[in-house]
């Protein structure tokens, strides 16, 4: 009986926090991801076979955060002046049409424009942080950030494997069909968008030349949310630097795991992730800031556990496997927290110009990260590279239980 309970009530809780905006965006979200998970896992891979060397993958992805940290500046402005819905509405027809371009490329350069271009089109994630910070309940804030990473991460637990097969038995060519459908999802979301949103804020002074300086009005509070800038844009990036972009290529190159097996892993780890985040569902209100300094540092010690195969003659798909499943489940944890602590730091009424100022020191930061993640992985090797990264993953840790702790 106590199951059947606790079954009704995350149910209904669940359908609570998923209404309104909060539950078109998951839906979006999931549907981005139904093609997203087909060829994300192996994007790098798919990189390296049209032509691109290691470090050269390394600037491609520094060039496409730099794009994006560029493009939520104006992001960021417009989703305070013009509202959230018509910013997403514009960035959704963009990344649309953009998607079918992927399956176009001919080489590696090609590649790199359309992934620049990508990047710059996702200004508008400004506008999606707002939207669901305005249109979260307020007592229930960290419970609704878990539910929305859960929602989209359910076709991480098979797309990854279609697309592991896809490319083991099609290679480049399956990856091609992915990008195709992910352009096909990225309609239907446009349309879902452009019916189901509405809209959360509307600023009564159209004046646009306030919208910088009077940010300088709300400097206490923003000094707050730069503490956890920090963490999300700099710490965690360098901690998770290597991983981030030479992780597949360390599984199958390296270590000689092959594609339907690494799209396994992502599959298993995303269950797991699932999994655990109902588990913790009751515990969350009042202990997420404990709980996520503990996934903090586990997923700092996974990132150097995943180096023994390297080292030491261990079975490489289970390390991969159990470390990448400590991963998944630490990063939903604690992206969870920080949104949560953010949507109590900020004002609705500058969340559109803060988060865009937080997402423009995020992609600055990976671009930093992914560039010393080609020296510390070239330069050096990648049992070591990911060992130094496990010993910043740390620091972080150190640092976000400082955040939590003053604020």
């Amino acid at each position: 009986m106590r199951k059947h309970g606790f079954i009704e009530e995350y149910v209904s809780e669940a359908r609570i926090l998923l209404s309104g905006n909060v539950g078109i965006m998951a839906l979006s979200w999931f549907l981005f991801s139904l093609s997203g998970s087909l060829v994300q896992p192996f994007f790098s891979i798919y990189a390296k076979e049209l032509g691109a060397s290691d470090i050269e993958l390394a600037w491609m992805r520094t060039l496409g955060m730099l794009s994006l940290g560029l493009s939520l500046i104006p992001g960021g402005l417009i989703t305070d002046y013009i509202g959230r819905v018509k910013t997403i509405i514009i960035g959704t027809t963009g990344i649309a049409l953009v998607q079918f371009l992927y399956a176009l490329a001919r080489d590696w350069r090609e590649f790199a424009i359309i992934w620049v271009l990508d990047s710059a089109l996702h200004f508008y994630q400004p506008a999606l942080s707002a939207i669901v910070m305005d249109s979260m309940p307020r007592d229930k804030t960290f419970k609704g950030f878990i539910l929305l990473n859960i929602v989209p991460s359910i076709p991480w637990l098979f797309m990854p494997i279609v697309g592991g097969l896809l490319y083991q038995e099609l290679g480049i060519t399956g990856v091609r069909m992915g990008f195709i459908l992910s352009g096909v999802i990225s309609v239907i979301v446009l349309a879902l968008r452009m019916k189901g949103f509405k809209e959360t804020y509307s600023k009564k002074d159209k004046d646009f030349s306030k919208l910088i300086f009077e940010l300088s009005g709300y400097r206490p509070v923003l000094s707050k949310a730069f503490k956890v800038y920090l963490f999300t844009a700099l710490l965690w990036q360098l901690a998770f630097g290597v991983l981030n972009t030479y992780g597949a290529i360390y599984a199958v190159e390296v270590l000689g795991i092959v594609k339907p097996k690494w799209g396994l892993v992502n599959s298993v780890s995303t269950l797991a992730s699932i999994a655990w985040s109902i588990l913790v569902f009751k515990l969350t209100l009042t202990n997420f800031t404990k709980i996520s300094t503990i996934s903090s540092l586990l997923a700092s010690i996974a990132v150097a556990a995943i180096s023994l195969p390297y080292f030491f003659s261990v079975n490489a798909l289970l390390v991969i496997t159990v470390c990448n499943v400590v991963i998944s489940i630490s990063n939903n944890i604690v992206s969870a927290a920080v949104s949560t602590i953010l949507t109590r730091i900020l004002p609705q009424e500058v969340r559109g110009r803060a988060v865009s100022f937080q997402r423009i020191m995020e992609n600055v930061g990976a671009a930093f990260s992914s560039m010393i993640a080609g020296i510390l992985y070239v330069g050096l090797n990648p049992g070591i590279s990911l060992i130094l990264s496990s010993l910043i993953g740390i620091a972080s840790t150190l640092y976000l239980l400082y955040v939590f702790r003053t604020e």
